[in-house]
């Protein structure tokens, strides 16, 4: 007897919080759901269940482990798994479980009333999550701007004598710990959700690719870079290590973002073909084999190729269950795999291929509504962050070009003032200083001014140079964070955000020497 991969995790290493278990306990009654409809016994039931490889599904395999090797009843065998469960939703399921047991309640009525509450909570909490992330996404915009202003006061004010190069160093590191802070509390704020599949078997073929470039191109990108840019001098040289780190990046993330692009059409086009399929295979009482076949593929939209290739399968008497994994691979949604799972377990096992379908078709269907909600809050901060860098990134870069032109400028002025190292003032012996009264120096005589004064530039553009690799990084993890998805799209969100910043940094030097040439 096979169970899930969580086997041998013990309860306690389960997430106590709801908000990352809730889309595989949302699962997971659905897929009782769907099972209760073949009227299939409470054991046939959890033992199924129990194979799922779900986070949760370690609660119903330790529930059915009692009671069908030690021998426990069930509603004892519920309220001590209940205990274990530090999340406060599964808790207070399990809890309602044991109840419905002792009072002889139907179970497939329990089940399916638990499952509609479940996705009415699920629903609340996401949109929850979704208002607490756009609030958050503004809010990191707002402090990125907000530091970066004052980075450039800080400039400014080294400039001018008013402030030691030291605290520019400061607010480098405080800039690191606020956005590191602002990615990290949109990473929590946002749904927590497997939208990618990866099999044992394997992965689609975008994803692949991506993996595969990423593994290649990006070493050989990061070991170019490290040869080339020390030749070039500091900011040449990171203008130089940005392009070639960007351009490395950008074929892997291009084949990240299609593959993403790909799943999400595939998941909105998911609920009508589990509602077509069960409907086909109940209304005329067929395997679902058979209303593939009758199905009509051309209205499925991006679906077309893979249903084809899995009728193909079907027709050719290949394993079933092979079959429909090789389908589930192909497309790379775990929205995909998971239906199907309940689409084909549901039918196989006694239920109604109509009422199943209809069942998968409305969890699928909820899901996607949400997702979308979602993007739309995602893509707004995505566009959002790809200007804003490269506007702070100019200001940055910028402001130091200008306070270094300054700096040469002053440095010339003071080395050519008249007799400002030959001036030497005689005073008669006759003449006695009061007590306490000096000469000036020699350079105050000439007219220098005291709060300006020519600087050592290298430990500001560090720091400018520094800071630009922060905000990088940074408004590269935080769109993803907040769209989701698989965690190759870093990889493309990476890819533009260095070739913004090189491109600033090789651009604005250049600019601002020819502006200040005169």
């Amino acid at each position: 007897m096979s169970f899930s991969p969580f086997s041998r995790k013990h309860i306690d290493k389960v997430s106590s919080d709801n908000l990352v278990i809730g889309f595989d306990l949302l699962s997971n009654l659905h897929y009782m759901a769907v099972l209760a409809i073949g009227s299939l016994s409470r054991d046939q039931i959890l033992e199924q269940c129990s194979r799922q490889r779900l986070a949760t599904s370690v609660y119903f395999e330790y529930i059915f482990l009692l009671a069908d090797r030690l021998g426990f009843e069930y509603t004892k065998a519920f309220q001590l798994v209940a205990e274990k469960a530090r999340a406060s939703n599964v808790k207070s399921l399990l809890l309602r479980f044991a109840a419905s047991i002792s009072s002889g309640e139907s179970e497939t009525e329990f089940i399916s009333q638990e499952a509609k509450t479940e996705i009415e909570r699920y629903t609340n909490e996401y949109e929850k999550s979704i208002e607490n992330l756009r609030k958050w996404t503004d809010a990191y915009a707002a402090i990125l701007i907000s530091v970066t202003l004052i980075m450039v006061v800080s400039l400014v004010s080294s400039m001018m004598g008013s402030l030691e190069q030291s605290f520019v160093v400061i607010m480098a590191f405080a800039l690191f710990f606020i956005t590191s802070t602002g990615a990290y509390i949109i990473y929590k704020s946002a749904p927590v959700e497997r939208v990618t599949y990866d099999s044992p078997h394997g992965r689609t073929g975008d994803r692949l690719m991506a993996t595969r470039l990423l593994f290649v191109l990006v070493p050989v990108g990061l070991a170019l870079a490290l040869f080339i840019s020390p030749r070039l001098g500091l900011m040449g040289g990171a203008s130089v290590a940005f392009m070639i780190i960007g351009i490395s990046l950008l074929p892997a993330g291009w084949y990240a973002w299609r593959d993403d692009g790909k799943i999400s059409k595939l998941d909105l086009e998911c609920p009508t073909f589990l509602r077509s399929v069960g409907t086909i295979a109940g209304a005329a009482g067929v395997t679902l084999a058979e209303a593939l076949r009758r199905i009509d593929t051309k209205s499925m939209g991006s679906l077309e190729p893979y249903i084809d290739r899995l009728k193909i399968r079907l027709g050719a008497h290949l394993d079933a269950n092979e079959t429909w994994e090789a389908f589930r691979v192909e497309t790379g949604s775990e929205l995909v795999s998971r239906t199907t799972h309940m689409l084909v377990d549901g039918s196989s096992l006694g239920g109604r291929p109509d009422q199943v379908g209809d069942i998968c078709s409305t969890f699928a269907l909820n899901v996607t509504q949400l997702r979308a909600k979602r993007a739309l809050t995602a893509s707004t901060f995505t566009f959002l962050t790809v200007p804003m860098h490269a506007t702070m990134t100019f200001i940055l870069v910028f402001v130091l070009e200008i306070v270094t032109s300054f700096n040469t400028r002053l440095a010339g002025a003071s080395n050519s003032l008249p007799g400002a190292e030959k001036t030497v003032l005689v005073v008669p012996d006759s003449l006695q200083m009061p007590p306490g009264l000096s000469l000036p120096a020699a350079n105050e005589m000439a007219g220098g001014i005291a709060i300006f004064g020519a600087q050592d530039m290298t430990l500001l553009s560090s720091m400018i140079v520094l800071v630009v690799i922060i905000l990088t990084v940074a408004n590269a993890l935080a769109p993803k964070f907040a769209a989701g998805g698989s965690n190759l799209k870093i990889a493309f969100l990476l890819s533009i955000m260095c070739l913004i910043s090189g491109g600033v940094l090789g651009i604005v030097p250049t600019l601002t020497a020819k502006l200040f040439a005169g």
